[in-house]
């Protein structure tokens, strides 16, 4: 009896569970060729810095509005999580989270899936300006592109902050019990062209995980 309890007691100490590795980046080699520009008006300056002997990318946006997104191999979704981190130095001086006139975020997040007609849909996290933590939008100039707030204005600045979503339950809130698309891309955006200011956001260890 007791060596079948030894036994019992040790299978409780096998994780249930472990991540695949769908795709992982954190910059300790530069900005790869496979992170392609993404942009909208002027181009936001990105460079490798370092603490110690990490990598990370910093965004640095000039009244302009550009990202750096790379395409994935259509991953199915199910059990599907992001993981990154992230930090800004502050938020635009009166950006928006819902005017287009100034809709500007330090740092941005998303997820592109794949859709038959029109441009892929997208989840995107955002460090928000004025909205609460939580609070779920759609871009003020399409429905395709959805929103989280994850942070809010200042009280984190110059922190760096790590986030984990689960992209099948932030797809149902956004967008309702709709299928859930493949995955199809994966990017980031540092802007400041509606504010006309300057801002800038730090990116480091993103990685999309399958829980098995």
């Amino acid at each position: 009896m007791g060596f079948r309890w030894l036994l019992l007691a040790a299978a409780f100490l096998i994780p249930v569970h472990a991540d695949e590795l769908l795709f992982a980046e954190d910059f300790q080699n530069g900005i790869s060729k496979e992170w392609k520009k993404v942009e909208f008006t002027g181009e936001t300056e990105h460079s490798i810095q370092r603490e110690g002997t990490n990598a990370y990318v910093q965004a640095k946006a000039i009244n302009s509005a550009s990202g750096l997104a790379v395409k994935l191999e259509s991953l199915a979704p199910e059990g599907t999580r992001l993981r990154w981190r992230w930090k800004i130095d502050h938020i635009p001086q009166n950006g928006s989270d819902t005017d287009i006139k100034t809709f500007d975020h330090t740092t941005r997040l998303f997820v592109a899936f794949k859709t038959l007609i029109g441009p892929p849909k997208t989840i995107n996290y955002v460090w928000g300006n004025q909205l609460p933590a939580g609070k779920t939008f759609e871009h003020p100039s399409s429905g395709r592109s959805r929103l989280i707030v994850l942070q809010l204005g200042n009280a984190n600045a110059g922190q760096w902050i790590n986030e984990e979503r689960d992209l099948v339950v932030d797809w149902k809130l956004l967008f309702g019990n709709d299928r859930l698309p493949a995955i199809v891309g994966l990017g980031f955006m540092t802007d400041s062209d509606g504010t006309k200011t300057t801002v800038t956001g730090c990116y480091d260890d993103i990685a999309l995980v399958r829980r098995k």
